[in-house]
């Protein structure tokens, strides 16, 4: 089945180009939005669907809360912050090997096809504004 590229789907592969903030589809929807104001937010999110099932985007699940987008597609971890709710990636100096964890699940007898892991906590900046308020 031939899939046509859309102006939309271009605004919307040019805000996640380079773009390392994680934002969620409703920061996307904004964005794509100043810069045409017709595109809508069943648009956005249509063509969000269709980018991260076709593997040219990550999307990340959040535990309760909205999921965020990577335009990185290399295996790396997120840290979610629990103050300001921000995502990040992880540094890869403490990743951990999915090849190790595929390794100790096969182990008990699961078949590890992906995995997606986020840790959860403060960042350093609310972290911060924490110790200060104490």
């Amino acid at each position: 089945m031939q899939v046509r590229n859309t102006a939309q789907r271009k605004i919307i592969l040019d805000i996640m180009k380079d773009n390392f903030s994680h934002p969620t589809a409703e920061e996307i929807y904004e964005t794509a939005r100043s810069i045409d104001e017709h595109i809508s937010r069943g648009t956005v999110y249509r063509n969000l669907g269709f980018l991260s099932d076709t593997g040219e985007i990550l999307k990340i699940r959040v535990p309760n809360g909205s999921d965020h987008y990577d335009c990185s597609l290399h295996e790396h971890h997120h840290f979610c912050c629990d103050g300001c709710s921000r995502l990040f990636d992880v540094p890869d100096s403490v990743k951990v090997k999915a090849s190790k964890i595929s390794g100790l699940m096969s182990r008990e007898g699961f078949t590890l096809n992906s995995h997606n892991l986020i840790f959860t906590g403060l960042c350093p900046e609310c972290s911060n504004k924490n110790t200060q308020g104490k």
